[in-house]
């Protein structure tokens, strides 16, 4: 017999509508590729969930193989993932103990994220080149974690944003590209905890532009509480993947939604956190996250902006 999980699972992978009154559902997307010594889990979830186990990229030589399957976190077929992983674990196995394998995904209903008192914020597109190829002007403040501090206004090659989305982000992280219609909706409707500075255009530097501005928020959310939850991946979720030794940052995986201090966030509509995430590299930054009230999501919704994704937090 079919489980009722993973039939839901097909649904949602399908596009299939769901009940309505569906409350939040927490799926598990578990990625296994063959370049990390990870073949077996690639057979494993091939010959366990057939075609529900999608490719992910384009296998062009034999042993660079990457599939991908989502299943409720809830359910057998996570356990039987677990058990795999564990097994492999427990052998040290460099695919298996040396990376991140799984993530949570969690689906809200329409009700869940209106009536959020704040919520988690993620600027999904992404773009290259970064504004530090482009001549903006960084001072590297950590060997550890790659912290940086931006010194100079943003340069970026314009052509490269995102035409249809009025948020994105360059894959340092870091840098947060907006419309100048999201600006217009932001100040209009006086929301606070952000500054919008000017972004100059690679082909000529000295031309400030006039449709995308840099969003640096100012509003802080303080450290994130204890009620967070955070681990290597869902398969060892009282670990974390590293620290910066400094204290400026970790590698993690969200194993609860993100709690976060009433004491600690200062009330703005747009905030960011003072724990940051990522081991950064060359270009990549460690980045906060991003956190906002209820009424700025309400009005993002109503002037149809695109260019992110929220998730349900929670103050405490």
């Amino acid at each position: 017999m079919i489980n009722p999980h993973f039939l839901e699972m097909i649904k949602v992978i399908s596009g299939e509508p769901r009940n309505r009154n569906h409350l939040m559902t927490e799926y598990v997307n578990v990625r296994a590729s063959e370049t990390l010594d990870q073949g077996d889990l690639v057979e494993f979830l091939k010959s366990r969930f057939g075609e529900a186990a999608r490719p992910v990229g384009r296998t062009i030589v034999q042993g660079t193989e990457c599939v991908e399957v989502r299943v409720p976190s809830n359910s057998p077929e996570f356990e039987e993932i677990r058990t795999f992983i564990d097994a492999r674990r427990k052998q040290r196995l460099h695919g298996f103990s040396d990376f991140t394998i799984g993530w949570y995904l969690r689906k809200y209903t329409k009700a869940e994220l209106e009536e959020a008192e704040i919520l988690r914020l993620t600027i999904t597109p992404y773009f290259e080149p970064s504004g530090e190829e482009c001549g903006t002007i960084y001072e590297t403040l950590c060997n550890y974690c790659n912290l940086a501090r931006q010194n100079s206004d943003l340069i970026l090659d314009l052509r490269r944003v995102p035409q249809h989305k009025h948020l994105s982000e360059t894959i340092s992280r870091i840098e947060w590209v907006v419309s100048s219609t999201f600006v217009r909706i932001f100040r209009a409707n006086k929301l606070t905890g952000a500054e919008f500075r000017p972004v100059f255009d690679l082909r000529n530097p000295t031309k400030q532009s006039k449709d995308w501005f840099q969003l640096w928020v100012t509003g802080n959310a303080g450290a994130l509480a204890e009620k967070t939850k955070l681990g290597r991946d869902p398969f060892s979720p009282t670990e974390v993947s590293w620290r910066c030794p400094l204290g400026h940052s970790l590698v993690a995986e969200f194993v609860s939604e993100v709690h976060v201090s009433k004491e600690a966030w200062d009330g703005s509509d747009i905030a960011v956190t003072s724990d940051r995430f990522g081991q950064g590299r060359n270009l990549l930054r460690p980045t906060p996250l991003i956190i906002i009230s209820q009424r700025m999501y309400r009005l993002l919704q109503q002037a149809g902006l695109k260019g992110f994704s929220c998730e349900v937090a929670h103050l405490t």
